[in-house]
């Protein structure tokens, strides 16, 4: 056997484990539609100290199904700044701006309808500030 044909029955089996290996990643991107609760909800007044509304006994929960409808809940307790206690239901849909952002378009109007979100993996976040106050939400699946 000559030195070049055993090189080339040597180089053989790697010839073939390179072609049969694809050189391709296929990153999915997150579905949006699931169930998410705030696991980070705080409120900022200019010149005041931040309010953890969590801490404070309120909630915020979002269900958003396939077709971008929502329902949920938010649960806003008394000493939040910008805000008025009470509850209410979050029904209505997702808005897909062109920004790649969204906001939700909600049947009763509620400070949430005008928070801008960004979507990651799992979660939307939004740190938006309307009239003086800046509100820091995160909502996780």
């Amino acid at each position: 056997m000559t030195l070049s044909r055993l090189r080339r029955l040597t180089l053989a089996p790697v010839i073939l484990l390179a072609s049969a290996c694809e050189n391709s990643v296929s990153i999915q991107p997150d579905v949006l539609a699931g169930n998410y609760a705030a696991t980070s909800f705080v409120v900022t007044q200019t010149g005041q100290a931040p309010v953890d509304v969590l801490a404070k006994g309120g909630s915020l929960t979002i269900n958003i199904a396939a077709n971008d409808s929502i329902t949920g809940l938010l649960v806003v307790p008394a000493g939040v700044p910008g805000t008025q206690a009470g509850t209410a239901n979050m029904k209505g849909k997702v808005v897909h701006r062109s920004d790649g952002t969204y906001q939700f378009d909600q049947d009763e109007s509620t400070f949430v309808e005008a928070l801008v979100w960004q979507q990651f993996t799992d979660a939307l976040v939004s740190t938006s500030f309307l009239v003086g106050t800046q509100f820091q939400v995160t909502l996780r699946k």
